[in-house]
């Protein structure tokens, strides 16, 4: 398995066993979140305190979660792959299955930057024109 990749699937089982400290010091200390346009949410999470914050809140709204990686491509330094996101909300008990691509950027053995995107094909075309 490629640096990049195994370096994403680090941080993703450490986000599944809910080691924030394993997931963040995988990052680098100006890490930057950008989940998915047409989330709620949509803001760009810089550095280890605002990305914790994020990812505790967006945790804290699931009974349970999990997320799965699917198809990882790297290209230098960027990694793409498709997370399917399983869980149960916690307040609702609804049953999540979510699919979505996330492109990263890695860069002596840190994850840089991380861009949720709908789908793969919007995923590789962000990768394509950044």
């Amino acid at each position: 398995m490629q640096a990049g990749i195994e370096l994403v699937s680090r941080i993703i089982e450490a986000l599944n066993r809910g080691d924030l400290d394993g997931m963040l010091a995988e990052m680098d200390a100006d890490f930057e979140w950008t989940p998915l346009e047409a989330s709620p949410v949509a803001q760009a999470y810089r550095g280890h305190e605002q990305v914790r914050r994020y990812v505790e809140d967006w945790l804290g709204t699931f009974e349970s979660v999990r997320l799965e990686l699917e198809d990882p491509t790297e290209v230098g330094d960027r990694v793409v792959v498709v997370v399917n996101g399983r869980g149960r909300g916690r307040a609702s008990g609804v049953e999540l299955d979510n699919r979505f691509c996330q492109v990263w950027t890695v860069r002596a053995g840190k994850a840089l930057t991380m861009e949720e995107h709908a789908s793969r094909e919007e995923g590789l075309a962000a990768l394509r024109s950044g």
